[in-house]
């Protein structure tokens, strides 16, 4: 009986490995949502609150691109403070709060410079949460799977960029004035930081105690990674903030669109906008488990270097307006899954926290560039082709140059 026992025990399956589908992705994924929800509602009327304290695109573009610069370097801190720290949840948890207040805070200003001063505290946040989530994410779910995974996050984040617009629209329908709207977003703020705490199952972990130097760093996450983030780098430069998008619809949209007027037509755009992205970012992710995370990548930033030079081109009349932002949706769907997923596949597993916010600070370091090279071009210009097209270039060499890398021995799909 006992050799019976023993020939069908061997004989059983191992066990499979864990699904992507658990309480970690779960739970990760609502924070996205729910985080979205609070400063998406914030994004959809900063422009136009903006232009009600008398600043223009220049000052957008500065606040936005201030708030990236020093969100990438937050990125970077996070990321570090990942692989150094025994429990990354609270990193992440922390994170969400700190966005979720400080978004609300601009409902108080009265000035551009209080604006900018509670934007930077948000991406602060915002950027020293992101890695320290995207390892949880990472490390909670098979590797084969991982776009899957963090297409699913991404879907929750753009489907909150859906639901926080419409939100928006909603209250200022109702006659919510767009200071206290900004003061309620910290409802949805709070429920991240909560679905983190809460939800979130963190497993074992052992600190990396190594000094940090960021060129030490660089060269510990390996040569094709470096070369990677050279291409996201220069796409960065060109990927500049959707807000420059809803402004340029504010301008344009004024009496067409549903008989939406203004500011409020330029929501809907958005909104749309977003759909479309948490549409796509599912399909995408499991597009890309399938032909390649690169391959996704290069192509995703193809189409968005011709999208964002339709902008420069086609006339802003609605129904170009209407594709241009469905087609916007599309690329950032490509482009935030696939970073990641093809990221985790190149790290070192001691690697990934630093690895994810180096990732991090490189987009947040484009940002910052494109979002003030943008808006400044607008501003001296006649109208926004010029900034438009500088961006459109950039991208498109961003592309070439993940495309041209060679492949790196077992980076996986």
């Amino acid at each position: 009986m006992r050799a019976v026992t023993s020939t069908a025990s061997s004989a059983e399956p191992p066990a499979p490995s864990p699904g992507w589908l658990n309480r970690t992705t779960v739970g990760v994924s609502l924070a996205s949502l729910f985080s979205d929800i609070s400063h998406e509602m914030a994004t959809a009327v900063l422009p136009a609150f903006l232009l009600s304290l008398g600043a223009g695109p220049a000052a957008l573009g500065i606040i936005e691109g201030s708030a990236d610069g020093l969100s990438a370097l937050a990125k970077l801190w996070g990321g570090v403070a990942a692989d150094r720290v025994r429990r990354r949840k609270p990193l992440a948890s922390i994170g969400y709060f700190i966005t979720g207040i400080g978004t609300a805070a601009i409902g108080v200003c009265t000035s551009a410079a209080q604006v900018l001063l509670c934007r930077v505290v948000a991406w602060v946040g915002r950027g020293s949460r992101g890695p320290a989530r995207d390892v949880l994410m990472a490390e909670g779910s098979p590797k084969e799977v991982h776009g899957r995974a963090f297409g699913l996050e991404r879907s929750a984040d753009a489907t909150g960029a859906v639901l926080g617009p419409l939100l928006a629209m909603f209250l200022l329908s109702q006659g919510v004035a767009p200071r206290h709207l900004l003061m309620v977003s910290v409802v949805p703020g709070i429920l991240a930081f909560l679905a983190i705490a809460l939800l979130v199952v963190e497993g074992p972990h052992v600190p990396r105690r190594a000094r940090f130097t960021l060129f030490g760093e660089l060269e510990g996450t390996g040569r094709p990674f470096r070369r990677y983030l050279s291409g996201i780098l220069i796409f960065g430069c060109g990927d500049f903030s959707r807000t420059l998008l809803i402004l340029y619809a504010t301008e344009h949209m004024t009496g067409s669109l549903l008989s939406l007027q203004g500011a409020a037509a330029a929501v809907a755009l958005y909104v749309l906008h977003n759909a479309v992205s948490a549409l796509a970012a599912f399909p995408v992710g499991a597009l890309a488990d399938r032909i390649g995370h690169r391959l996704v990548i290069t192509g995703g930033y193809l189409f968005a270097a011709a999208t964002t030079m339709s902008f420069a081109l086609a006339p802003p009349s609605p129904a170009w307006l209407v594709l241009l932002f469905v087609c916007s949706g599309v690329y950032i769907a490509a482009e935030e899954v696939a970073e990641k997923a093809y990221a985790a596949s190149l790290l070192p597993k001691d690697r990934r926290g630093t690895g994810m916010g180096l990732l991090a600070a490189t987009n947040g370091l484009g940002d910052m560039v494109s979002s003030a090279l943008v808006g400044t071009l607008w501003a001296l210009s006649p109208d926004a082709s010029w900034g438009f097209g500088v961006a459109a270039a950039l991208q498109a060499a961003g592309a070439a140059r993940i495309a041209m890398a060679p492949s790196a021995p077992g980076e996986g799909v």
